[in-house]
Protein backbone atom coordinates (compact mmCIF):
# COMPACT_ATOMS: atom_id res chain seq x y z
CA UNK A 1 0.00 0.00 0.00
CA UNK A 2 0.96 3.71 -0.51
CA UNK A 3 3.08 5.45 2.49
CA UNK A 4 -0.18 8.32 3.00
CA UNK A 5 -2.89 7.01 5.78
CA UNK A 6 -5.47 8.42 3.71
CA UNK A 7 -6.98 7.16 0.13
CA UNK A 8 -6.33 9.94 -2.69
CA UNK A 9 -9.26 9.51 -4.42
CA UNK A 10 -12.83 7.35 -3.86
CA UNK A 11 -13.77 5.37 -7.80
CA UNK A 12 -16.99 3.89 -8.93
CA UNK A 13 -15.71 0.57 -10.72
CA UNK A 14 -17.16 -1.58 -12.75
CA UNK A 15 -15.37 -4.99 -13.70
CA UNK A 16 -15.57 -5.42 -17.62
CA UNK A 17 -18.10 -8.99 -18.60
CA UNK A 18 -16.18 -11.62 -19.51
CA UNK A 19 -17.11 -12.94 -22.81
CA UNK A 20 -18.14 -16.33 -22.07
CA UNK A 21 -20.22 -15.10 -18.31
CA UNK A 22 -17.35 -17.65 -16.25
CA UNK A 23 -16.66 -16.71 -12.85
CA UNK A 24 -12.51 -16.33 -13.42
CA UNK A 25 -13.36 -12.53 -13.06
CA UNK A 26 -14.69 -12.46 -9.77
CA UNK A 27 -12.54 -10.04 -7.11
CA UNK A 28 -12.76 -10.67 -3.10
CA UNK A 29 -12.45 -7.51 -1.17
CA UNK A 30 -9.47 -6.63 0.30
CA UNK A 31 -6.09 -4.77 -1.18
CA UNK A 32 -5.33 -5.07 -4.46
CA UNK A 33 -2.36 -3.22 -6.14
CA UNK A 34 -3.29 -2.58 -10.22
CA UNK A 35 -2.21 -0.03 -12.42
CA UNK A 36 -4.46 3.24 -13.56
CA UNK A 37 -4.51 3.90 -17.22
CA UNK A 38 -5.92 7.65 -18.42
CA UNK A 39 -4.59 9.41 -21.22
CA UNK A 40 -2.38 6.79 -22.48
CA UNK A 41 -0.37 7.05 -19.27
CA UNK A 42 -0.07 4.79 -16.45
CA UNK A 43 -0.43 4.86 -12.65
CA UNK A 44 0.73 2.16 -10.29
CA UNK A 45 -2.18 2.03 -7.28
CA UNK A 46 -3.64 0.07 -4.67
CA UNK A 47 -7.37 -0.05 -4.92
CA UNK A 48 -8.95 -1.36 -1.75
CA UNK A 49 -13.24 -2.33 -1.42
CA UNK A 50 -15.25 -4.92 0.37
CA UNK A 51 -17.42 -7.66 -0.67
CA UNK A 52 -17.19 -10.11 -3.97
CA UNK A 53 -17.94 -8.97 -7.01
CA UNK A 54 -17.98 -10.42 -10.51
CA UNK A 55 -18.02 -9.14 -13.67
CA UNK A 56 -20.31 -6.53 -15.05
CA UNK A 57 -20.77 -5.15 -11.42
CA UNK A 58 -20.29 -1.83 -9.64
CA UNK A 59 -18.92 -0.52 -6.32
CA UNK A 60 -17.21 1.73 -4.64
CA UNK A 61 -13.68 1.57 -3.69
CA UNK A 62 -10.78 3.70 -2.20
CA UNK A 63 -7.51 4.70 -4.58
CA UNK A 64 -3.99 4.84 -3.38
CA UNK A 65 -1.68 6.23 -5.52
CA UNK A 66 2.22 5.06 -5.53
CA UNK A 67 3.57 8.91 -6.37
CA UNK A 68 0.43 11.16 -5.83
CA UNK A 69 2.27 13.73 -5.87
CA UNK A 70 2.99 13.45 -9.29
CA UNK A 71 -0.08 11.28 -10.65
CA UNK A 72 -2.92 12.92 -8.52
CA UNK A 73 -3.18 16.38 -10.24
CA UNK A 74 -4.16 13.94 -13.49
CA UNK A 75 -6.80 12.26 -11.16
CA UNK A 76 -9.93 14.87 -10.83
CA UNK A 77 -13.88 14.78 -10.16
CA UNK A 78 -15.20 12.89 -13.02
CA UNK A 79 -12.12 11.52 -14.73
CA UNK A 80 -12.51 8.19 -16.03
CA UNK A 81 -9.57 5.69 -16.52
CA UNK A 82 -9.15 2.06 -17.20
CA UNK A 83 -7.43 -0.35 -14.14
CA UNK A 84 -5.58 -2.93 -16.16
CA UNK A 85 -3.97 -6.31 -14.92
CA UNK A 86 -2.18 -7.53 -17.98
CA UNK A 87 -4.94 -6.21 -19.95
CA UNK A 88 -8.08 -3.71 -19.46
CA UNK A 89 -10.07 -5.90 -16.52
CA UNK A 90 -11.85 -2.75 -15.35
CA UNK A 91 -13.06 0.77 -15.60
CA UNK A 92 -13.49 3.58 -13.38
CA UNK A 93 -14.48 7.13 -12.64
CA UNK A 94 -13.23 9.50 -9.51
CA UNK A 95 -16.27 10.31 -7.61
CA UNK A 96 -14.26 12.47 -5.13
CA UNK A 97 -10.49 13.54 -4.05
CA UNK A 98 -9.64 12.62 -0.63
CA UNK A 99 -7.24 14.18 -0.75
CA UNK A 100 -5.48 17.70 -1.80
CA UNK A 101 -3.87 17.94 -4.71
CA UNK A 102 -0.27 19.09 -4.12
CA UNK A 103 0.23 20.80 -6.98
CA UNK A 104 -2.70 23.08 -5.97
CA UNK A 105 -4.32 25.58 -8.64
CA UNK A 106 -2.99 22.86 -11.60
CA UNK A 107 -5.07 20.96 -14.05
CA UNK A 108 -4.37 17.62 -14.89
CA UNK A 109 -2.55 18.54 -17.81
CA UNK A 110 -0.51 21.22 -15.95
CA UNK A 111 -2.28 24.43 -17.02
CA UNK A 112 -3.48 26.97 -14.59
CA UNK A 113 -6.86 27.27 -13.02
CA UNK A 114 -8.81 30.37 -12.81
CA UNK A 115 -8.56 31.41 -8.89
Amino acid sequence: MATHASPDFVAEICLLPTAFGDCRGHLSGGAWRTVLEIDHEFWSATVHFDGEHVPGESFEAEVWLLLPEVALPMFEQGVRFALWEDESEALGIVKRLTRACVREGVDRRGNRRNQ
